[in-house]
């Protein structure tokens, strides 16, 4: 939502009409809060801005990560938080599309951020606006660019570009692009990570009313007249925000990707003071948004994060005062009563760590003698809010460890595990049992010492099903991803 002229497009003018008059936003200027006794960067709140985060005080908000809708070889990563680069594109003919960063200056910046989260395109949904991309031109433009990404750096993720708001229209566009993509590349659409916007916007078209069509008008390549025609003050929607989470989850899994994590990298309140969207107002949305995010879970949620729906959130804005919601002021550089807001809500969470085995693989190859070889790989999830220095160890055992199961390999030692991050610790291992004809099942224990302060100590089992088959051996290893 960085360019200034959707101003124009999203406020909805006194006088009808889709222009806007100047508006001018005044925050006072305060006092920061005193800093709490723990500053620690909580992984899942982000913001959205444009500007040197070092040029503000930022540290008190505790936010672990930022997007800038750029993408460039040397982000500014103030303690080591993490940066979401973004690749652009423009639709120049019904069958084209330009993106930038692109060729050379692209692979340099892969090049130079290893294993980042790449976010494909900006709202391209947003017609006229944004990268506006017809849903077969977003599909071939994501083909293009996650295959690039993915050949630069394999540990890459890559995210599909956010759609303003997950309305029944815009998920049309959705399927339009899953479709558009399996039709010219014969494969699903690969998406590490679902991206979206969580905006409360109208969907009038401009073409059919261009008098009352302020707001996110009609995805390209959609032919209605209007979608959802939300109100001024439906802006601040409590309600209507959690549904959209909802809504999108539940698209999710009836596409088959339940088991991918869900980000929003730009929501807040747009309307400005003159609209009745007060400080107080403002504040009182982004409290109970960060609370349902915190908390809201449910059968379509992500597995891996205890079916929690939404892994990380940004707030819109860093200091974009042409909407409302800024936390910094950006000629002065001071807190906004926003700001404030923010740093005094996530200064009362505690700095939490949960490591737990999420998911496993397992072959294994039957020899002479009862003699099993076994390959093992546990994904270990710190589902908490903070990073896990350690160290602790992965330990794995034949049969349950309460009830005279043998330990087999030598224990893996982990580190430096992320909040919202994981490690895949992969082992091997021999079982030498004649008697032994089944199925057996191996178990995978993380912090079998309870060492770690761990906000739940009943999830650090896992269980595994080996049956014997073809197998292959690697040496112990272990490799980092999110989630």
């Amino acid at each position: 939502m960085n360019h200034s002229m959707i101003h124009q497009a999203i406020f909805p003018s006194r006088r009808g009409g889709v222009l806007l008059v100047a508006i001018g936003l005044l925050w006072l200027t305060l006092v920061a809060p005193a800093q709490a006794a723990d500053l620690t960067p909580l992984c899942r709140f982000g913001i959205a801005g444009h500007q040197n985060l070092t040029d503000y005080p930022f540290e008190a908000l505790r936010f672990g990560w930022y997007a800038d809708w750029t993408a460039t070889a040397n982000p500014v990563r103030p303690g080591g938080m993490e940066y979401l680069p973004m690749v652009r594109f423009t639709q120049t003919g019904a069958n084209s599309y330009s993106a930038y960063p692109t060729g050379s200056q692209l692979v340099d910046i892969i090049n130079a951020n290893p294993g980042h989260l790449w976010i494909v395109g900006n709202e391209p949904d947003r017609r006229f606006f944004q990268d506006s991309l017809e849903p077969a031109i977003y599909a071939r433009a994501y083909h293009d660019l996650y295959y690039q990404i993915k050949t630069a750096d394999p540990t890459a993720r890559v995210a599909a570009g956010s759609i303003v708001q997950p309305t029944p229209l815009r998920l049309q566009y959705l399927d339009m692009v899953l479709a558009s993509y399996r039709a010219q590349f014969g494969e699903p659409m690969p998406v590490d990570v679902w991206n979206m916007h969580a905006f409360i916007l109208r969907e009038m078209s401009c073409n059919h009313d261009p008098n009352n069509c302020w707001g996110a008008d009609v995805p390209p390549g959609i032919s209605a007249p209007y979608g959802m025609l939300y109100e001024i003050q439906d802006n601040d929607n409590i309600e209507i925000f959690k549904q959209f989470i909802v809504d999108f989850r539940q698209w999710m899994q009836a596409r088959g990707y339940q088991d991918r994590p869900l980000i929003i990298t730009e929501f807040g309140v747009l309307m400005p003071t003159d609209y009745g969207f007060t400080t107080d107002r403002v504040n009182a949305f982004m409290n109970q948004a960060f609370d349902y995010l915190r908390t809201a879970s449910g059968p379509t949620g992500l597995a891996s994060d205890d079916f929690r729906y939404v892994q990380q959130w940004a707030w819109y804005s860093l200091d974009d005062f042409t909407f409302n919601g800024a936390l910094f002021n950006s000629s002065t550089h001071a807190i906004t009563p926003m700001g404030q807001n923010f740093a005094q809500y996530t200064s009362n969470l505690a700095s939490t760590v949960n490591l737990k085995p999420i998911s496993g693989g397992l072959t294994a190859q039957r020899g002479a003698g009862g003699t099993y070889n076994l390959k093992l790989v546990a994904r270990v999830v710190n589902s908490g809010d903070v990073q896990f220095t350690g160290p602790t160890v992965v330990r794995f055992y034949d049969g349950d460890p309460g009830a005279g199961g043998q330990q087999i390999a030598a224990d893996v030692t982990i580190s430096n595990v992320g909040g919202c991050a994981s490690d895949a610790v992969t082992v091997v291992a021999n079982i030498t049992d004649p008697n032994r004809t089944g199925p057996f099942t191996v178990w995978v224990v993380v912090d079998p010492g309870n060492q770690v302060t761990e906000v739940r100590e009943d999830d650090n089992v896992l269980r595994v099903r080996v049956i014997a088959g073809g197998a292959y051996l690697l040496l112990p290893r272990v490799t980092s991803s999110r989630f």
